[in-house]
Formats: C-alpha cells, structure tokens, sequence
C-alpha cells in the first residue's frame, strides 16, 4: 500500500511542484531527515528523492491533498480507504518498531487491501502483486526482510521476546494489563503475575512491557527478559524440558549476561552482579516461570533490590513478598474471539462456518486456557473433528499434537526430526542444510509447523544483529521425544551433516581471518552463517568456471534462505561486476551495505568497485577511508585510497597515502604498487605545477618522491616505479634549465641526485633509461615513432613489455624506453613501457 501511495503521488505531480510545497513544511523536514539519516546531507533534494521516505500516513496526507489530479477510480478508492487510514498507519507503526499486533491488524489490513484493489487495480499493483502471492504461497513472507520507512526508535534497550499472542495479536485483559503497568510504576519493587499454566501470563507480562517501551513516562533505562520456564502442564503430568533453567543461580547468569552483553565474562558471583547493574541503571527486570526456581537465594535477591529498579516475575506459586496480580481465564467472550480469530488466520474451515452455540460448548470445554484453544485449533486444522477432540478433556494436550503430526507432510516430519536430533536455534539455512531442502522447501515446511505450534519463531537478540531462528515448542519436544523418539541412523545422519558443515564453517572462518578483504573469501560471524556461506561458496566456484549465471541462481537460493546475511548480495555483486553488469552490482552492493554497515571488508570491496569501475569515484574514497580507521589498517587499503585520489585528480593526496602504504611495511606486491601509484602521482602534481609556474610547490614535490623511493625496499622500484623515477628525474632536469633562484636549484639538484642513486643501487642500466612522447602510430600497423631529447626512436609491437598497453598508445602519450642507437635500420626504442 505504502509503495503505490507514493506511486500515484509521482504519478499526479508536475514538473512545477517541489519538495516544501507539495510536503508542507513538517513533512518536507521529515522526509529530509530520513534521507539524511540513511544517505547523508543533501544539497536541495528534489521531490523525487524525497517521495521515498514518505511514511504511510504522510504519503496518504499527500495524495489526499492532490486528489482532484487523480483518476475517478483512484479517488473513489481513496474514499473508501480514509476512515481505515488511523488504523492502519497503528498497524503500520507496530511493524516498523516491532511491536506486538493486536487482535485485529491482520483483518483489518487485508480487508482494506483487498477492498482497494478491488475498486482500483491499476493504481495498486504492487498491492496486487503482494495479494497474488500471499495467495499462491503463503510461506513467502518468510523470506522477507521488513524494512519499513521509520523514524528512530528511541525506546529504551530491551531483548523482549517476539510474544507468541502475534499470530492472532493481543486482545481482551484490559483491566488486568491497566493494572499491572500501574503496579509497575507504583511503590512495590516487586510485581508478580500468578495463575495456571497456560493461562497466559507469560503474555501479558510482555504485553505490559511493550506497552512501557512506547510510554512517554516510562522510567527505565532498559528492559530484560530472562525465563526460567521448565516444565509443560498436561492433563496427566507435568514434563520436564531439557536444558532449561533449574537454579535461580543459573537464572541470575542468565540475567546478568542479558545485562552485560553477550561478550561480558561469567561471575563468580551472579547475583551480586546482576544487583549492580540494577543499582546503577533503571532497569525492569521480568522474570518467567520462576516457579521452577524458588528458593532463599532469589527472596533475598529481591529483597535487595536498589531504588529504581523494578523486577516482574510470572509464577503459578505466589512469594508473599510483592505486589501480585491474579490472572484468571479468558472471559467466555475472549475465549470465543480467541478460537475465531485462531480460525481465520490459520484459515480452518471447519470452524469459521459453525454457529454460536456449537462454538460456546466448545469454549466451555476449554476453560478459558489460551494455550488449549490453541492447540484444540491446531488439532482441528490437522483435519479431526471438533467432538472427537473435546470428548477426551483430559488428554486433550496430547491428543491435539498426535493428530497434528498424523497430518504434517513428509518434509515437515523430517525438519522436526533434525531438530530433535540437534535441539537449540537453527537458522532456515542450517535446517536447510540439514534436510537437502531448497529455500522454497524449507519456508513450506517450516511454515506448517509453525501454525501447528511445533516450532516458535524468534527474532532478533538484544543487539538487533542476529537472524530469525527456529526451534522446537516446549510442549512440541517433550510430545516428540514421547511419541516419536528419533532412532540411531537419523540421528547420525543429522549429526553428521552437523559435523560436516562445522569443519567446513571452522574452515570458511579460517579463509577469512587469514585474507579478509580477498572477494572470494566470505566474512563470516558465527555458525549462523555456515549453511549460506557454503552456498556461496558454490557460487564463486562456479563463477570461477565461468557459470555466472549458475553463480546467481546459487547467490538468490542464499538470499532467500538468509535475507539478512550480507555476503549473500556482496557475493552476487561480485559476480555482477565481473559480467560487466554494473547496475546490477551496485544495487547487489547497496543492498549488502544496508545489512552491514560496519563491516571494514564490505566497504573495502564496494568501495573498490566504485573507484575501479568508476561508477562513484566520491563515494567509494569516502568507504575505503572508513576502513583506513580499523586498529591495523593493511596495506592495500591504503593503496586502494591513492588509487582513488588519483582517479579524482588529487595527486597531492594520492602521494601522500602511498607513502603511508609503504610505511606500513607491504610485502613486495602492495609495496610494489604503493610505490608505483605515490611515483605516479609525483610525476601527475609536478606536471600540473609546473604548467602552472608554481616552481617552488613542484620541488617540494620532487623530495616527497625522494622520501618515498628512499622509504622503501629497493625491490620495490621495478617495473612502472623505476620508470617514473626516470621520468621524475627528466622532468628535473628539464626544471634546473629554468630556475634562476639558488635555493631551489641547490635544492632541486639535491633531490634529483637522491633519486638517480636510488636508480643506480637497483639497476645502473636504468640511468640509461629515456622518457617521450608519442608522436605518431600511423593507422592500424603495429608500429610509431616515440620523440626523446630532440630524436625521433622507432618502435615496433614487439618492443613494448607489455602488449597489453598497445591500445594505450596514442600521439601525445609518455613511454619510457632504453634507446638503441646503433640499430643499422636507425635509432629504436627498445623495452618500451606506457606512462600514460
């Protein structure tokens, strides 16, 4: 919706509308502000630069404004689409901050969608495209990465959970949730919510904290979640899950690494740490289930707590000491929008068709328990009937999930089966990986189970900087570790696989670390990324056999199974540059800057594509100098800033940084090169100098030459740096037969003297050495005439070193050479070398 609002705004605008006219003062500085945020400050940026970074209230406002350009069909659409607008800019916002959804975003956006596109397709096909496919797959949202136009989020830091209430969004408990965000800011330190298993007391507790991140009045500084959850309350017995919290030690770990950060040391003493940080940061700190790990320790660490600081916690077993707030069932009403929303969004026909009646007995049956509509839902969508179902209330939990497995398909079954066998956070790459799945198998799959509450999604971590991963339900593990118990060969087979792709991540990692800022080398920061580095590492080799289009189908098959990995699109950049496809590289380039910015390689590798394919010389010198702020900044980055001063004309500049290169201790190659770009540059300043008769700025040119060729190993002077140290001295010389003041002639001398022993100690042959310029190639033969020191030299095809540089050759171009005056057939220009 949002893209087609601004669609049609640029559609309906003129040539004479601008940015603060058309914007109105407020939004045109917001629009600014975006794009200065994102892409830097703007020179007057024009209105369609600035459409882009409309939100969707003001891109509404906008076209609003202009409705009497639109066509009928639009205005009519629009018409129907204002009373929804408040609405769906709520919804809107709650995406683009990740907040959790209430009850009626999903319906309300797809309604208004559909009634839009209806009454005007033409003005909204991309909401047409996204209809179409959210109808034939509806597993491609998994596959997006959401990027919405937002101001920044200046609530405060949190590592709050994606609420499992998302699916059909928060509803119902008004009274209680009121209540519970007024305890939290009242006297009480301590604020609990008590009541049954599955009552959804996790759930308001996170609706309670995501309603204080948006809360003006808010006095914390941050928000940490920390669950001690352990146990599944069935009808017959309470199961135990594997690996979860059992101490209130361990939870008081949790808690402190959750505050420290992911690299903070482990205590010794948790507790006491977990207490500084509270004592010096506002902080809420909620605890989940800690039923599971009362004991003295956690009284007396809330019996502690500093002024300030305030702790929730979710239990089915009251402390006696806080404030407590009961939760009860859902309300029979709740109970019903619950199981009826649950059937829409899940789209089981089975319920959405049954009258009142019939959906109360079933309410009834339930209890008010979220958690066992939930799965009575998902039982019905594995196609049971509801009876069957309701007439064994005490097994109901079980009963749900085995009919639900009966009806998952093959691919499912084994997806739960790898992660059985390997329990924890899987990526869709890993899981992938795993099963020999394509990105498309795997989304399938994974969608399935999550609706059939098998697996949980979960978002980001507390530095917004991991992916989404999956992994088993609570209730899902311990019903398939009943049920199903894996045998030896599966579980070998996913072992295996798990083993093989962490050599070959250990080895990636190592490539990395031992050449980072090689193309072919794949930044990667954790066993996250191993599956998709694998893919791309296919992909590079098949660009290496010349299968670049096998390469890009490989880079999209990553892109969809890690949107937000980087390498992903700076691999395909890569390839689309050596095609010769710059579009599509700087868009692939673009795209992988967004999703890394930070990362030194990445900017090192755009950068350099800019410079050398000359797409945006500004802009990549403005990234290599990013990276030249890294601890130990290597050689050919420096190099590769010199090169792009010199691209740019900045031949001061450029002299400058390759000196700093060669500081740097290079090896031969970088050193090499180093000295051959700082030389270059020499010999490009003095000439604009020169022509310019600013005599003194032209020697000081000349002994910055001198210090740099003095600087470096001698093995480095060879090749283009010794001929331009010739050319350097030429140019001396020709400066010497000018100059009339002693002081910069004694200087001059001096310089040109350093540089022609540097020569001698590398070669005395190179003294012998000229420098000219082309004066003629006639047509197409493979021969000129190059003119040095008053004489014309002959040169063939075959006297050039490089035959490469043959196209390069032209009237007016310099050469270096060793001329052969003794040749019978006259004077020639031997071992000739273009110097541009």
């Amino acid at each position: 919706m949002e893209g087609d609002l601004r669609s049609s705004i640029l559609e309906a605008c003129g040539p004479e509308d601008d940015g603060p006219t058309l914007l109105s003062a407020e939004r045109y500085e917001r629009a600014v502000g975006r794009l200065e945020r994102e892409s830097g400050a703007q020179s007057a940026p024009n209105l369609h630069a600035l459409i882009p970074y409309l939100d969707f209230a003001d891109a509404y406002e906008v076209l609003a404004g202009i409705k009497q350009r639109l066509p009928e069909d639009m205005q009519e659409s629009l018409r129907g689409f204002a009373p929804m607008v408040g609405k769906l800019t709520q919804v809107r916002n709650r995406v683009a901050h990740t907040r959790p959804m209430e009850i009626d975003d999903l319906a309300a956006v797809h309604d208004v969608a559909r009634a839009c596109y209806a009454e005007s397709p033409a003005h909204w096909s991309t909401l047409g495209k996204t209809l179409g496919k959210l109808e034939d797959n509806p597993a491609y949202v998994l596959g997006l990465t959401i990027s919405l136009v937002a101001d920044p989020d200046n609530a405060p830091q949190h590592n709050l959970p994606a609420p499992e209430f998302d699916e059909t969004g928060f509803f119902g408990r008004r009274t209680e949730l009121d209540r519970i965000k007024k305890a939290i800011k009242g006297a009480y330190p301590v604020v609990s919510i008590l009541g049954d298993g599955g009552i959804g007391k996790t759930s308001i507790a996170l609706k309670a904290a995501y309603e204080l991140l948006d809360d003006p009045k808010n006095p914390f500084e941050a928000l940490v979640w920390v669950t001690a959850k352990a146990t599944i309350l069935t009808v017959n017995e309470i199961q135990r899950i594997s690996g979860a919290i059992e101490t209130s030690l361990g939870l008081f770990a949790s808690a402190a690494e959750q505050l420290g950060g992911s690299t903070a040391r482990a205590s010794a003493d948790p507790v006491a740490e977990v207490l500084s940080y509270l004592e010096h940061f506002k902080v809420l700190l909620i605890l989940d289930n800690m039923e599971t790990v009362l004991d003295q320790r956690l009284r007396e660490f809330l019996l502690d707590l500093p002024m300030g600081s305030k702790v929730i916690i979710t239990s089915r077993i009251g402390l006696g000491i806080e404030n407590p707030v009961a939760l009860a069932p859902l309300s029979n009403e709740d109970s019903t929008k619950l199981l009826r929303k649950l059937a829409r969004v899940r789209n089981v026909e089975a319920l959405q068709g049954l009258q009142p009646p019939a959906i109360a007995h079933m309410v009834a049956a339930m209890k008010g328990h979220p958690a066992y509509i939930r799965w009575f839902v998902a039982g019905i969508q594995a196609g049971r009937r509801p009876e069957e179902l309701l007439q064994e209330n005490d097994l109901l939990l079980d009963f749900c999930m085995s009919n639900v497995y009966g009806h998952l398909a093959e691919q499912a079954r084994a997806v739960l089966r790898s992660m059985q066998a390997l329990p924890g956070r899987k990526s869709q790459a890993e899981l992938a990986f795993l099963n020999d799945y394509s990105a498309n198998d795997i989304q399938s799959s994974l969608l399935e189970l999550i609706t059939t509450n098998f697996v949980q999604m979960q978002g980001a971590s507390m530095d917004q900087s991991s992916e989404t991963t999956y992994q088993l339900t609570d209730f899902g593990k311990q019903y398939l570790d009943k049920r199903h118990a894996l045998d030896a060969l599966d579980r070998e087979l996913f072992e295996g696989r798990s083993r093989r792709l962490a050599d070959l991540g250990v080895k990636l990692q190592a490539e990395s670390t031992a050449s980072p800022y090689d193309p072919k080398t794949l930044d990667i920061k954790g066993p996250g990324d191993f599956s998709t580095a694998r893919l791309l590492r296919e992909a590079l080799r098949s660009h290496e056999r010349g299968e670049s289009d096998a390469a890009l189908v490989t880079c999209r098959e990553a892109q969809k199974l890690s949107p937000g990995y980087h390498e992903s699109w700076r691999v395909e950049a890569y390839v689309q540059a050596a095609r010769r496809d710059h579009v599509a590289a700087l868009a692939a380039y673009e795209r992988a800057h967004e999703l890394a910015p930070d990362s030194t390689t990445l900017k090192y590798l755009y950068g350099s594509f800019l410079v050398d394919e000359a797409v945006d010389v500004a802009l990549g010198l403005k990234l290599l100098q990013q990276c030249a702020v890294a601890a130990e900044v290597p050689p050919l980055v420096v190099n590769q800033i010199a090169w792009a001063h010199l691209t740019l004309g900045d031949f001061d500049s450029a002299l400058s940084s390759a000196s700093h290169a060669v500081s740097l201790r290079p090896d031969r190659y970088e050193g090499t090169i180093a000295m051959a770009m700082g030389l270059r540059a020499a010999v490009y300043a003095m000439q604009k100098r020169t022509a310019i008769l600013e005599y003194g700025t032209s020697v000081e040119i000349v002994e910055q030459a001198a210090d740099l060729v003095d600087s470096g190993r001698i093995e480095m002077l060879t090749g283009e740096a010794a001929d331009r140290v010739v050319q350097l001295v030429d140019m001396c010389e020709d400066l010497i037969r000018t100059l009339d003041e002693d002081f910069l002639l004694s200087n001059l001398e001096s310089f040109a003297a350093r540089l022609r022993d540097r020569l001698r100690s590398l070669d005395p042959e190179l003294l012998n050495r000229r420098v000219g310029r082309v004066t003629n190639i006639p047509g197409d033969k493979l021969f000129g005439f190059a003119r040095s020191w008053g004489r014309d030299y002959f040169f063939h095809l075959n006297d050039l070193l490089t035959d490469a540089e043959w196209p390069y050759l032209a009237s007016g171009v310099w050469v270096a050479f060793y001329p052969d005056e003794e040749n019978p057939r006259g004077a020639r220009a031997a071992s000739l070398r273009w110097l541009g």
